[in-house]
């Protein structure tokens, strides 16, 4: 049991950190959720950007577009990041296997930019973030750009194409270590009390 308390909150926190993708959080907001977007793509006349599907992502074949969410922030350490997977096919042999993406949160008080590199796939979701240090309550918009588009070409037997699918946004506060502290007592108390009492027959019987 003792050695079970030591490993408890690492493996309280390996759970957190490899969730794939995000979904439990305080806001989690749709791709086409949007504050604001580089531009939508159209036919005519034509324009590159973002284009909507039905499950309520979007996705863009195009590096260097933007989207843009908002959200009211309390104070307190915030991860922020976005769930993202491949729209089209990557083929074989690790010919694409990271989107790069800019994330870039800004205020009057407060300006943080860093490049995310993100897992890419055709078939599995993956996730970035960025940790965050509010100091003030209020609204707060987190930028994503892609920056490294890929495509096979015309004559690609493959047809290897690279298309950043953004499927949400999720802004998640980070507890506090007196509440993490918390949690894990309650979480250690009801293995205690499951270990009392689920113990052998024999000894519930004597005591």
């Amino acid at each position: 049991m003792k050695y079970l308390l030591f490993f408890l909150p690492m493996l309280v926190l390996s759970n957190i950190s490899n969730a794939t993708p995000i979904t439990d959080t305080r806001i989690i907001q749709l791709g086409n959720e949007y504050s604001a977007i580089s531009s939508a793509y159209q036919k005519n006349p034509k324009m590159k950007g973002w284009i909507e599907l039905k499950d309520g992502s979007i996705y863009s074949p195009w590096a260097r577009q933007w989207t843009e969410y908002t959200a009211y922030l309390t104070r307190g350490v915030w991860d922020i990041g976005l769930n993202v997977i491949n729209h089209g096919y990557l083929g074989k042999n690790n010919w694409y296997n990271t989107f790069k993406v800019r994330s870039t949160l800004t205020d009057t008080a407060l300006l943080n930019n860093e490049i995310l590199k993100i897992t890419a796939s055709d078939n599995d979701m993956h996730y970035g973030l960025s940790s965050i240090d509010i100091l003030a309550a209020g609204n707060y918009t987190v930028r994503y750009e892609w920056l490294n588009d890929k495509w096979g070409g015309r004559h690609d037997p493959q047809h290897r194409d690279a298309n950043i699918q953004i499927q949400s946004v999720f802004f998640n506060r980070v507890p506090e270590p007196s509440s993490l502290a918390l949690l894990l007592l309650g979480a250690v108390a009801l293995m205690l009390r499951k270990h009392l009492f689920t113990g052998p027959k024999e000894a519930r019987l004597i005591s």
